[in-house]
């Protein structure tokens, strides 16, 4: 079972015994008339919380089933899967033909995208359900046995890695040849990204799995802490953070100068990226991990209370909402007019407007 599992079902069990109310306005099982209708869903062999890759018309993600899948993003019908030897919590990544991911048999793989072929793997010391960045020919990837590593992208041979104090479910930015990641270690890392040499990191008050982003100079990031931090991306000097009512495990976005994350708290936030302040706040049923995505002047977000949400990205009013079977951890992704992402009920789904 991933890290990410875990921690949610030790949060249920807060959860019960913790004062949090459930949004009266979601109590439906009824689609919103609006949107958010379904065109197709398919079904792998357990939870789906890796996040879809969408590459020349075709859609890629893994599953705690231990595959990797490749469907059609047009109709969904499956075109080839790959088996690896543990749960596929990562989200693929795509560069030149060729599929990125990590398994929770402790390898990375390099997939044909076309075909699904093996080209290589490399092996750490534990589960990687980070996601890799390609950068320059090489890739990123952080693992649970403590360390960043930095691999040719080509052959996946190691070319550096760097240690931190635990696990780096974070997965790394690269911005002006530096790297960025979170660790379990409480700290924010900025690495060379060419030599794997620390140039600063910075300490929160817990862990970091949220996924930094970079905007205008400035990293934003989200702890267990229940803060929301901004500091220098060339310093690592605070800038300004917000505090939440829970964990922040939501890996942040940014459209127009808005920062828009989801919170353990039931929320889903947007603040100004400039100083932090509250612009407007939603309340869902439950937990939210899955990270926003901004389309069209809509933001989309999955939630554990089991909903994908559509929200006005200018004030946070609903627009529609989707039922899964189960959490919604998985980020969507929106592809010509489409959104796609993981459900823990073991689908992936393909929604319209």
């Amino acid at each position: 079972m991933s890290i990410k599992r875990k921690i949610a079902l030790s949060l249920l069990l807060i959860v019960i015994f913790n004062v949090y109310t459930f949004s009266s306005d979601d109590t439906s099982s009824m689609n919103n008339p609006k949107g958010g209708e379904l065109i197709w869903r398919y079904e792998t062999g357990d939870v789906v919380g890796s996040s879809p890759t969408i590459y020349n018309g075709r859609l890629y993600v893994g599953s705690e089933d231990t595959y990797i899948y490749c469907l059609s993003a047009e109709s969904g019908e499956p075109i080839w899967r790959y088996k690896t030897g543990g749960s596929v919590d990562s989200s693929p990544t795509i560069d030149n033909g060729r599929l990125y991911v990590g398994s929770n048999d402790n390898y990375i793989y390099c997939l044909s995208a076309d075909s699904g072929d093996l080209i290589w793997r490399y092996k750490t010391g534990n589960y990687v359900g980070s996601s890799p960045t390609i950068y320059n020919g090489r890739l990123y990837v952080g693992s649970e046995d403590n360390y960043i590593y930095c691999l040719s992208e080509n052959s996946g041979e190691p070319i550096w890695r760097y240690e931190t104090g635990a696990s780096v479910e974070s997965s790394p930015t690269i911005y002006n040849g530096r790297l960025y990641v979170g660790s379990f270690d409480n700290y924010i890392y900025c690495l060379s990204a060419e030599s794997g040499e620390l140039i600063w990191r910075y300490e929160t008050g817990n862990v970091v799995y949220s996924s930094p982003t970079i905007y205008n100079g400035r990293l934003y990031v989200g702890s267990f802490d229940n803060y929301i931090y901004c500091l220098s991306a060339e310093s690592g000097e605070p800038i300004w953070r917000y505090k939440t009512r829970h964990w922040v495990v939501s890996s942040s976005t940014i459209d127009n100068g808005r920062l828009y994350v989801g919170g353990f708290d039931c929320y889903i936030y947007c603040l100004s990226a400039d100083s932090g302040d509250l612009i407007w706040r939603y309340e869902t049923g439950f937990s939210v991990e899955s990270s926003p995505t901004i389309y069209n002047g809509r933001l989309y977000v999955g939630s554990d209370d089991t909903y994908i949400y559509c929200l006005s990205a200018d004030n946070g009013t609903r627009i529609w909402k989707y039922k899964t079977g189960d959490s919604v951890e998985s980020s969507p992704i929106i592809d010509n007019g489409r959104l796609y992402v993981g459900s823990y009920d073991k689908h992936i789904y393909c929604l319209g407007e």
